[in-house]
């Protein structure tokens, strides 16, 4: 995606080419890996010069755009899944373009880094970023242009954290990936002047729900990361080892002498995954556990109301009742806890599975 300018414009840019403030740039663009064999097949295709900015450089060169006057980004997700989203008030136009993908590159800041830069070597990051432009049609000094990458990162975690998405590199939740970018574009032609674009004034507001809406209908279009599958604990319970491969192995080790397979078993958790009851329940659990971890509530609260909602899901589903026993002098073994819901859950998957390995049967 290559964007020319008409005039005269101010860039904030992220990117290693070109990147800061910038008010002589011509044109900016998102360039997409994804298609490339290399990145398809998990290979490094290694850079396209001696650094970063070089890498950059001749890309913009085989865009046929100048490198001197251009600032872009890169992608593994597709530009044709690209979703665009704009505000407009007292004539003033805000729209935000973005490209979005995360399932599988979600982090959270602090998360351990998977890659020592002093070391020198070579970085292939799993697929899965991040990026927007944002265009305002008005006049914003450097500094105000700058707030506006602001207000938009704040903006981006919002959409992430609306739709919970979890971080693949601890147990948090994703509040971007490690390879975000973000592309900020003022009108320095406008006789419109504005110096703030804070959450307070009327242009963050714009740039909060423009920015929010585009990488909310990007995550759709790119994976299908939408409220829909996200209200599952299939996908809320990734984080915490409540995915479907963790409970398929957790299912064929607990009853190794039933013989159904992977397939149904599958089918089972995903027919599980539509019960909102049962989704609601299991991030209640969750969220506590969070709240324990952030040192929001007590050990003792964890405990008694995740007993009071695992009792409410073996009574409404008729399974083995439970009982925590999990001491003070183990508060930081909240695994047993999970431990505990796992079971219940693959109580009800052995259940389900089962009529659904009968159906078929009868079907066939």
């Amino acid at each position: 995606m290559i964007i020319s300018f008409a005039g005269r414009r101010g860039v904030v840019s992220s990117s290693n080419l070109n990147g800061g403030y910038r008010n002589d740039l011509h044109s900016v663009f998102n360039h997409s890996v994804g298609r490339d064999p290399n990145i398809l097949q998990k290979r490094c295709p290694g850079l396209k010069g001696a650094n970063i900015i070089e890498h950059y450089a001749v890309i913009a060169s085989e865009l046929g755009l100048d490198p001197e006057h251009t600032t872009g980004m890169g992608t593994a997700a597709l530009i044709e899944n690209h979703a665009r989203a704009e505000r407009t008030y007292h004539g003033v136009t805000v729209q935000a373009i973005a490209t979005a993908g995360i399932d599988v590159n979600g982090g959270r800041a602090g998360d351990k880094a998977s890659y020592d830069e002093f070391e020198q070597r070579s970085l292939l990051p799993p697929p899965g970023t991040i990026n927007v432009f944002l265009f305002i049609d008005a006049y914003l000094d450097p500094g105000a242009l700058t707030r506006a990458l602001i207000t938009a990162t704040e903006a981006k975690t919002v959409a992430l954290q609306e739709l919970m998405a979890p971080s693949r590199y601890s147990e948090g939740l994703a509040m971007g990936s490690g390879t975000d970018s973000l592309i900020a574009v003022c009108n320095e032609e406008s006789p419109v002047v504005l110096y703030g674009a804070g959450k307070h004034v009327l242009l963050g507001e714009m740039i909060g729900q423009s920015v929010k809406e585009a990488v909310t209908k990007a995550l759709d279009r790119q994976s299908g990361m939408n409220a829909q599958r996200q209200s599952s604990f299939l996908q809320q319970g990734i984080r915490y080892g409540l995915g479907v491969e963790e409970l398929l192995a957790l299912y064929q080790a607990r009853y190794p002498e039933v013989s159904r397979d992977a397939a149904t078993l599958r089918r089972g958790l995903q027919r599980l995954a539509t019960d909102s009851h049962l989704s609601a329940s299991i991030a209640s659990i969750l969220h506590l556990v969070d709240q324990w971890r952030w040192g929001l509530i007590s050990w003792a609260s964890l405990i008694d109301l995740s007993q009071y909602t695992l009792s409410y899901i073996a009574q409404r589903y008729r399974l083995d009742s439970c009982e925590l026993s999990i001491s003070r002098e183990e508060a930081t073994r909240y695994e047993l806890l999970l431990d505990e819901l796992r079971q219940l859950l693959l109580q009800l998957l052995d259940r389900e599975s089962g009529h659904l390995y009968i159906y078929i049967y009868i079907i066939n």
